[in-house]
């Protein structure tokens, strides 16, 4: 057991060993990289949570690097690459609580970040003992803290998942397929999650006898990526997914496609107003022709009072459509509320 400790507390030796840690790696700073791209090309300027999830991204870049160098400088890189590392996990776990936030309520959202900042002094402790193992210091008190490590990082993720897929279940009566179907994004979004969680998992166990394979293992890094794909994928809280959803759930409910109808009517001018009128409501109407004036403001106020009866035409329109009939009236006129 001294000789396996020894051992792992050096850098791999070991071909196999050498070439797995390499690859993962390797693996984690190209996304990271590719995320951090697709992050600056889609993020707003001055939306904070979009800040965040670059520097969560970027914190965890140097990490990638120690395998470049060897001891003693390997040692030190190491553990002091950590630190930021730590900081990312940390920022994580805060960026998931605002993209939650609109499914807890006061004391839920209390309880979440309250958690999360309780768990600070394990990470205090992890750094040293990390630093401890990898410089020869102290090689008992990394083993012991290690496994606990994803006990205290991932737990509010797997909250946030199960909030998440409740939601969808309860709250818009979804299954997976159609969500799939509705919302490609919101389907890689889930998957991503999914694989995060067996991640973790497998993690767990590799630091454990039941898959001795030692506190340096490439599974914590396809956990991490996998979980900061998920907030590169959606930037902003859920709500774009989720309402693409809402929409598709309540053309379901309403006939008509109503909600659709409206939302294409009140963007479709600049100029109309609350009311779905076009121009401003000031007792006038601005001049447009009688086909157009009755195809886009009246029904739509219509269907919005009324969506099971017919739509009665104005009176206006009808007295506009009778002048022009009979050649009376102007048609560039306008027409005054009676």
């Amino acid at each position: 057991m001294g000789d396996t400790t020894a051992a792992e507390q050096l850098k791999p030796s070991v071909a196999s060993r050498l070439t797995l840690e390499a690859w993962s790696q390797g693996f984690m700073i190209g996304a990271l990289v590719i995320m951090c791209g697709i992050t600056l090309a889609n993020m707003r300027r001055g939306v904070l949570l979009h800040k965040l999830i670059l520097i969560e991204l970027l914190l965890a870049v140097p990490n990638g690097f120690f395998m470049f160098l060897d001891p003693p400088a390997w040692g030190w890189f190491l553990s002091s690459t950590v630190i930021p590392l730590i900081a990312s996990w940390t920022l994580h776990n805060i960026i998931a609580w605002m993209k939650t936030k609109p499914f807890l309520g006061r004391r839920g959202n209390i309880i979440y970040i309250g958690s999360v900042l309780l768990a600070q002094p394990y990470w205090v402790l992890e750094i040293y003992a990390n630093f401890a193992y990898f410089n020869g210091r102290d090689s008992r008190l990394f083993l012991a803290t290690r496994p606990y490590e994803g006990v205290l990082r991932d737990p509010w993720w797997i909250f946030t998942i199960y909030n998440l897929f409740w939601n969808i279940k309860y709250r818009y009566e979804l299954g997976f397929m159609e969500i799939v179907r509705v919302s490609p994004r919101f389907g890689i979004l889930l998957l991503c999650m999914s694989l995060s969680v067996i991640s973790i998992i497998v993690d767990i166990l590799s630091v454990t006898p039941v898959i001795p394979i030692g506190v340096i293992n490439p599974f914590w890094k396809f956990a991490f990526v996998f979980k900061c794909f998920t907030d590169s994928i959606i930037l902003d809280d859920f709500k774009a997914a989720l309402d693409k959803l809402s929409r598709h759930h309540m053309s379901q409910i309403l006939p008509f496609n109503i909600l659709e109808k409206t939302a294409s009517a009140r963007g479709s001018a600049s100029s109309q107003n609350d009311w779905g009128w076009p121009g401003n409501y000031d007792g006038v109407l601005d001049k447009k022709p009688a086909s157009e004036v009755a195809r886009v403001s009246r029904p739509t106020c219509t269907e919005l009072r009324d969506v099971g009866g017919l739509c009665t035409p104005s009176p206006v329109v009808v007295q506009h459509i009778e002048n022009r009939a009979s050649g009376e009236g102007d048609a560039g006129s306008g027409f005054k509320f009676t």
